[in-house]
């Protein structure tokens, strides 16, 4: 698929909600094995109060969920990539929206296990977007893991049973850098694990070199542009900025989260 924008992509939707809720509000449960080093310490279904970016949740036949799964299809049609990080040139642009979104829709039918992992640790927004602050921050299991590299990668099962999600603790934003030694770890043996899919929540890539290290442990990135606000050059400086990555395709946006 080239870097054009993706045929059928979503057109996501969105709006900033209310403070993430407490941690207390997060369902826990006994540790589950989840697979080779992954174990799921707590469950949440509840989404955020307000309007939601959650289409799987709040409106499963709208033609909004329709266009991710659309999406999810098209990409299983070019190679079915089971690593793909989701980025763009700045913030603003839809990525978390997409990267919610998309694992959703690769997880909906229960067929697969799929994992979304948060790679953002400047601006974390996955944890309030989907209605939970993180038991785990996963920021922190990457630094334990260097440590303690038996130690299993504690997940949340949202929403579905087989859509785990790694979040950063939303207090903890600006506390940690992403350390390229540990995150290559920890993706190392996340791949490990049973999962068809490892969808990635990245910062813009356009002023940081985040992405670039994240790449590497993907098979392909997707980009998202914002209708009426990202432009054309920005996203041609982040083809050349990730280059040589794989680029999957951009998928407009006309509402974000991120």
């Amino acid at each position: 698929m080239s870097d054009s924008q993706i045929p059928g992509a979503a057109q996501g939707g969105g709006s900033v909600y209310p403070p993430t809720p407490p941690m207390s509000q997060v369902p826990q449960s006994l540790s589950v094995p989840a697979g080779r080093n992954v174990a799921v310490v707590a469950t949440h279904n509840q989404p955020p109060q307000g309007r939601s970016i959650l289409p799987f949740v709040t409106a499963p036949d709208s033609k909004l969920a329709a266009s991710f799964r659309v999406l999810a299809h098209r990409l299983k049609g070019v190679n079915n990539p089971r690593t793909i990080a989701i980025s763009s040139p700045g913030r603003d642009e839809g990525k978390t929206t997409l990267a919610i979104n998309l694992a959703m829709a690769l997880a909906e039918h229960g067929r697969d296990k799929v994992l979304l992992v948060e790679a953002n640790l400047r601006t974390p927004r996955v944890g309030e977007a989907l209605g939970f602050a993180p038991p785990n921050c996963f920021g922190e299991q990457m630094v334990r893991y260097l440590d303690l590299p038996g130690e299993p990668w504690r997940v949340v099962a949202a929403f579905f049973d087989n859509l785990h999600v790694l979040a950063v603790h939303p207090r903890s934003k600006g506390t940690w850098l992403l350390n390229a030694p540990a995150y290559k770890a920890a993706m190392a043996q996340l791949k490990e694990a049973p999962y068809a899919h490892i969808i990635v929540d990245c910062p813009g890539a356009l002023g940081t070199a985040d992405v670039n290290i994240i790449e590497d442990t993907t098979d392909g990135v997707i980009l998202t542009a914002m209708a009426g606000m990202t432009k054309g050059g920005h996203l041609i400086r982040t083809q050349e900025h990730l280059a040589p990555a794989n680029i999957l395709g951009t998928v407009l946006m006309n509402g974000r989260y991120d």
